[in-house]
């Protein structure tokens, strides 16, 4: 005997819905599976099985490349010292200088 099963109706942006249907075909799983996946996951956590939170960029600091890395730094001091692209203007033109270096 087959087993019962509910309908869910979830509206979303269709853009959303088409990236995630692609990443989920590339795994071999179609909508369905995936949120069975998830609510499975609900049950055996009782909760969300991921943190829930608005990120703090200094906790996600090995995350970051050297540029968002240097202009969150300069947020940080510029309001400080009030003055504007301390750190990410020096790391641009050490870049530069550094590919410069390579080419000659």
């Amino acid at each position: 005997m087959a087993e019962k099963t509910t309908g869910l109706y979830v509206r979303m942006n269709p853009e959303k819905k088409e990236k995630a249907e692609a990443i989920l075909k590339k795994l071999g799983l179609n909508s369905a599976t995936a949120i069975n996946m998830f609510y499975d996951q609900i049950i055996l956590h009782n909760g969300i099985p991921f943190r829930v939170e608005i990120p703090n960029a200094w906790d996600n600091l090995d995350q970051m490349n050297k540029y968002e890395y240097a202009k969150l730094l300069d947020e940080r001091l510029n309001t400080l010292t009030g003055r504007e692209d301390l750190l990410g203007d020096v790391a641009k033109r050490l870049d530069a200088e550094k590919n410069e270096k390579k080419d000659n």
